[in-house]
């Protein structure tokens, strides 16, 4: 038998944005997947992988990169998950392993709480903290005037005559 282009070789997956009313999980539609599309597909995956072993071909390099990352996004805004807020207040974390930003609480005594993560219509509950936390702009504001009236507060206690 010949293999053609347009052989379907599996289906490809979207959410529909539509959640089941009996059951609540999202639903998905399927569409066909031809060889064309996959054989593409892993082209353009064994590309990125060529291209991401020339850029980092070493641990230490690896390692670099990860810190310069880290650095970058701390001059971005980001702050180490250590600092984030306790008090139900959502927020923005990065995950390691994952090029997404998610909606984050932290719920439970510090140290001993968890963050929960969501995605769209899924949460995930993880005692393994993300790496780096964003408040939102509005927040963000409040944080900025609250710790500028602390520092008032401190140099009028301080101040000497």
């Amino acid at each position: 038998m010949t293999e053609s282009p347009d052989d379907i070789v599996g289906h490809k997956t979207f959410d529909t944005g539509e959640c089941d009313p009996e059951t609540g999980f999202p639903m998905l539609r399927h569409e066909p997947l031809t060889r064309f599309e996959g054989e593409s597909l892993w082209n353009e995956v064994k590309r990125r992988d060529a291209e991401r072993i020339d850029r980092i071909p070493d641990e230490k390099s690896a390692i670099k990169a990860m810190f310069d990352a880290w650095l970058r996004l701390k001059e971005f805004g980001w702050n180490d998950i250590m600092y984030c807020p306790k008090d139900g207040t959502k927020f923005r974390v990065i995950e390691n392993g994952s090029t997404g930003i998610f909606d984050c609480i932290y719920e439970g005594e510090w140290p001993d709480g968890h963050w929960t993560m969501f995605d769209g219509r899924d949460s995930y509950p993880s005692s393994i903290a993300p790496p780096l936390y964003r408040l939102y702009p509005e927040d963000e504001i409040k944080h900025k005037q609250r710790m500028a009236e602390a520092a008032a507060r401190w140099r009028m206690k301080n101040e000497r005559p």
